[in-house]
């Protein structure tokens, strides 16, 4: 074979190959669209079913976001986990919520003394304590065992792990409960199935009750900022696991609302990126 012969196949097989690669960048994008859509259509059927009323967004006090709300769901995670005598032992991994889109436990990732390695611990919500350096656990050598997070009085189901061979951030908290990153970074669409941005933050009050899910609007509707919305969870037709969160509101109604001002929120670890 030539130079020139082996020149011009070698163009034809890198062409070749950049055209499948682009064919099956356009599938999964295709693929991706419309399991998206079919989540949309589920939750909107699933509300219908339940008889479930969405209050309008001119009825929903969003002042109160700002005025109950105590943190940001991006910054409990990998907060700092302090233990009872105020030194760093780990990080906060995750929230275990339950229907009524309340946290009843945090996750958290301990270990690297106490001879032995890293490893998952679940907190009962009433024993955590905030303060500006991060989470209190009440969690030592001695008490490591019943805060497992497999435990006998543990909200993760002992059936879950016998499911899941992986556990720890991805823990299977069983029916009914679900957790804080089924919902942070899903995709999120309008009632009518469009495509409208991503799920990026929540805001809860002091005891842990989610009051809004922030959606960050992409293309020209996202021009706006970051936009605060009530979250209505399973009776809504959202179940943990869907790679989709409805916004079930018209574009009419959702320009009545203002973005979320991040600089007005004053909460813990109010300070830190919010990534929006």
């Amino acid at each position: 074979m030539t130079y020139r012969n082996a020149t011009s196949a070698l163009a034809l097989a890198i062409a070749s190959a950049l055209a499948m690669s682009q064919v099956q960048a356009q599938h999964n994008a295709d693929w991706r669209s419309q399991n998206q859509d079919q989540q949309g259509q589920q939750q909107s059927q699933q509300r219908a079913t339940q008889g479930l009323q969405v209050k309008p967004l001119g009825q929903w006090d969003q002042n109160a976001v700002y005025e109950q709300g105590q943190f940001l769901g991006e910054n409990l995670l990998d907060q700092d986990v302090l233990g009872q005598n105020g030194e760093d032992i780990g990080d906060i991994s995750n929230a275990v919520l339950n229907e009524q889109n309340k946290i009843i436990a945090l996750i958290a990732e301990v270990g690297g003394f106490w001879d032995m390695g890293d490893t998952h611990v679940i907190v009962p919500w009433e024993q955590a304590r905030f303060t500006r350096n991060g989470v209190h656990l009440p969690i030592n050598e001695d008490n490591l065992e019943q805060y497992q997070l497999y435990g006998e009085n543990s909200v993760v189901k002992k059936q879950a792990f016998q499911k899941k061979a992986i556990i720890e951030d991805d823990a299977d908290t069983g029916q009914r409960t679900w957790k804080l990153t089924d919902l942070i970074n899903d995709y999120s669409n309008l009632s009518n199935g469009a495509a409208y941005g991503y799920v990026n933050n929540a805001v809860f009050a002091k005891d842990g009750q989610l009051l809004a899910v922030i959606v960050v609007p992409s293309g020209v509707v996202g021009r706006g900022g970051p936009m605060a919305y009530p979250f209505y969870g399973y009776e809504s037709g959202w179940a943990p696991g869907d790679s989709t969160f409805e916004v079930p509101y018209s574009d009419q109604e959702r320009s009545q609302l203002s973005p979320f001002d991040f600089q007005r929120f004053q909460g813990f670890w109010s300070g830190q990126d919010n990534r929006n």
